[in-house]
């Protein structure tokens, strides 16, 4: 799997926004601690600084068993053209 690490959370959902608008599919990651089970152990929101930003940073960049080389090209050229500002 391939992942960037965006600088902070309004970046990644642009960068999110912008390849979606291209029709691909991108995961992110939410940490664990806050949510779901975490929360069922006694996780609460600042447990875990550091996961809890990189979580806030980080997308899974498009990839399955039919990506073609093609496709591939595809994804690196809109992430190159994706501006943030």
């Amino acid at each position: 799997m391939f992942y960037m690490l965006l600088p902070d959370l309004e970046q990644r959902q642009a960068l999110i926004n912008h390849l979606r608008s291209r029709a691909f599919t991108v995961c992110f990651i939410i940490c664990p601690a806050p949510f779901g089970y975490g929360r069922k152990f006694g996780g609460k929101p600042g447990d875990c600084p550091v996961t809890e930003k990189v979580s806030d940073q980080l997308i899974r960049l498009p990839f399955y068993n039919d990506l073609t080389e093609a496709d591939q090209v595809f994804v690196v050229q809109a992430i190159k053209e994706f501006n943030p500002n």
